[in-house]
């Protein structure tokens, strides 16, 4: 990986079909709206006679089935709510089984509200498991400063292993735990990014990676795929020179 534009290229290699049975219009809208990609053909089939509100169902690229989810729980994608990472979401429908549910699906227009949400889910993941390293990328001074309080009290708990990410000059100030990138001339004020290495456990890695191609728009994925992750962390650590914590049953 020479950027973090090429962590895009496995994830783009797998098409995959999402199937959205509907007959509510704005959803079909805003569901093409959001993920009809390079590497999502997204299909409508109206319901018919069935007297639901719908589901969506997600298969490869050869038709195998991969899942199916209803409508209902779509409303994390489309109006998110957003809460600090250590108050788990007191909803009907687990966010978490939609994150798994469109991993390695690119998106192709999320608002700060929405990858404010999104993100969420993978600090949430890193607060639970209390342990590795976690890296963000703010883009600039100002979103680094909205996430400040988050990002400072993940940085006190000394077994997280915290690094952000900017393009321009901090004016916020962090316990010496974080660690501060910053560099003006980089790929790091078009790019969000949230990665997580699981602390040890491959089950919880996970990343999200979005490029604003638009003013507040951004096009992206995320992925729990230990390869990308790792290959994430090699590429920030290598390009930006974050030193990778010394391994031992506390930082790891």
């Amino acid at each position: 990986m020479h950027s973090l534009r090429e962590s895009f290229e496995p994830v783009t290699r797998r098409r995959k079909t999402l199937e959205i049975h509907t007959d509510e219009e704005s959803v079909i809208t805003e569901l093409r709206h959001q993920f009809d990609t390079r590497n999502v053909d997204v299909i409508h089939h109206p319901l018919g006679s069935l007297d639901e509100t719908g589901f969506v169902i997600i298969r490869t690229d050869d038709g195998e089935f991969q899942g199916a989810l209803g409508i209902d729980h779509f409303e994390a994608i489309l109006s998110p709510d957003s809460h600090p990472p250590w108050e788990l979401a007191d909803t009907d429908h687990d966010h978490a089984e939609l994150f798994r549910f469109l991993e390695n699906t690119l998106f192709s227009s999320y608002s700060r509200r929405q990858m404010i949400a999104t993100s969420r889910e993978i600090e949430e993941r890193a607060w639970r498991v209390g342990r590795g390293r976690l890296y963000a990328g703010f883009q600039r001074a100002g979103a680094l400063r909205a996430q400040a309080d988050i990002y400072e009290r993940f940085g006190n708990r000394e077994s997280i292993t915290v690094a952000v990410f900017l393009d321009d000059q901090r004016d916020v100030a962090f316990p010496d735990p974080v660690t501060v990138i910053t560099d003006a001339e980089s790929e790091l004020g078009a790019f969000w990014f949230v990665v997580f290495d699981g602390g040890g456990n491959d089950l919880h890695q996970c990343a999200l990676v979005a490029e604003e191609r638009d003013p507040g728009q951004y096009y992206g994925f995320w992925t729990f795929e230990p390869a990308i992750v790792g290959e994430l962390f090699a590429y920030l650590e290598r390009t930006y020179a974050v030193s990778e914590p010394e391994s031992d049953d506390t930082t790891r």
